[in-house]
């Protein structure tokens, strides 16, 4: 006759004796109670809303280039015009036909000469070297 053993009975059996073990010892450490620490807010805040012709920093291309990265229309912040052509670069971005199409969360962008566009309902942002 086989007897075969699962893993998983091996370590509930282990768990068990143990729990057994510890009652029996008087010189057993209390069990401590985990403390979570309460999360101290950003000293920046909120990201502040970028206005048309503000210009939100650098990004390096698919081609390796440098791009600035600004505000054409409307208003954003700049971390997310920064997040948006930083995942249009990203080489495992899928992009579409030889404008480069992508859509990604809400905005579309594409590319036309140097220069690529993301739209959105709220907003225009461009990068150009």
């Amino acid at each position: 006759m086989v007897v075969v053993v699962r893993p998983a009975f091996i370590l509930l059996l282990l768990i068990a004796v143990a729990g057994c073990s510890s009652e029996h010892h008087p010189q057993a450490r209390p069990s401590q109670s985990l403390v979570i620490p309460t999360p101290t807010p950003s000293p920046t805040g909120k990201p502040k809303p970028a206005r048309a012709g503000t210009e939100c920093g650098q990004v390096t291309t698919v081609t390796g280039r440098h791009a600035r990265v600004q505000v054409v229309r409307g208003r954003t912040t700049c971390v997310e015009a920064m997040r948006i052509f930083e995942k249009y670069n990203d080489p495992d971005t899928p992009a579409e036909g030889t404008a480069g199409l992508v859509v990604i969360d809400h905005w579309t962008c594409g590319t036309r000469g140097t220069a690529t566009t993301c739209t959105s309902v709220a907003a225009t942002i461009r990068t150009r070297p």
